[in-house]
């Protein structure tokens, strides 16, 4: 096997060593016993293999580098956030994990337009289409957030409170404090800020004569060049 043939594979391989740690402190050190997370954190080692997957279905090459985003981004919000807790131990960490799926939606789709031949777009146009995409995505997960709940009864917008703590509390104090609309629009919010952090990395690299995007570019475009050529 190729070296590069390995490496696609090291997401996928750190973060099932990731998983099992998780799994670990999980089950002995913290003594959980929810089968949801526990499910969660056996599965989403998976997440990382679906891009080999699409490069060799489809005969592309999406860059390693957005495998190494998506891969650090689900250990932080799947294995951190959810299983671990770090919504409950760190304040405001579901708002960081939102501001990261800003940038790593930005990352994608950008990757997305180029195997589009967006590189033709005007840059204002370009860069629009990003900033409106990844705010659909962002209201797609919320739909998500919210249907799950319902379903399983869970608090996956994290914006119910410790009834134990709060048990006295009136209906109008409660929803004056609490309110799952106010969770629902800062998680978009954040994720429209971490667009322009995204764009604003871009910018960066722009001083730097492009160094790390025409790397991602001429990865991207790798399977259309020895046609170009013949």
């Amino acid at each position: 096997m190729k070296i590069k043939k390995i490496k696609d594979y090291l997401p996928f391989l750190a973060l099932t060593v990731a998983s099992i740690i998780t799994l670990l402190v999980y089950l002995f050190a913290m003594n959980g016993r929810d089968g949801v997370k526990i499910l969660e954190v056996c599965i989403i080692p998976l997440i990382p293999l679906i891009i080999p997957a699409f490069n060799k279905i489809f005969k592309i090459t999406v860059p390693f580098s957005f495998n190494v985003a998506v891969t650090v981004f689900t250990f932080f919000a799947v294995n951190l956030a959810s299983v671990l807790d770090f919504y409950g131990l760190i304040p405001h960490f579901d708002k960081l994990i939102h501001t990261a799926f800003g940038i790593v939606g930005a990352f994608g789709v950008s990757v997305v337009l180029l195997y589009g031949n967006g590189e033709k777009l005007k840059h204002w146009c370009f860069f629009l289409m990003i900033f409106l995409s990844v705010l659909g995505l962002a209201a797609l997960w919320e739909i998500y957030e919210y249907f799950a709940s319902m379903v399983t009864g869970s608090n996956m917008q994290g914006w119910l409170p410790d009834f134990n703590s709060v048990g006295n509390m009136t209906v109008k104090e409660f929803f004056s404090t609490y309110n799952p609309l106010w969770d629902t629009i800062w998680d978009i919010i954040v994720a429209a800020i971490g667009v322009m952090i995204f764009f604003a990395m871009i910018l960066i690299d722009k001083f730097f004569g492009y160094r790390i995007s025409k790397s991602v570019y001429r990865q991207i475009k790798f399977r259309a060049e020895p046609q170009a050529a013949a």
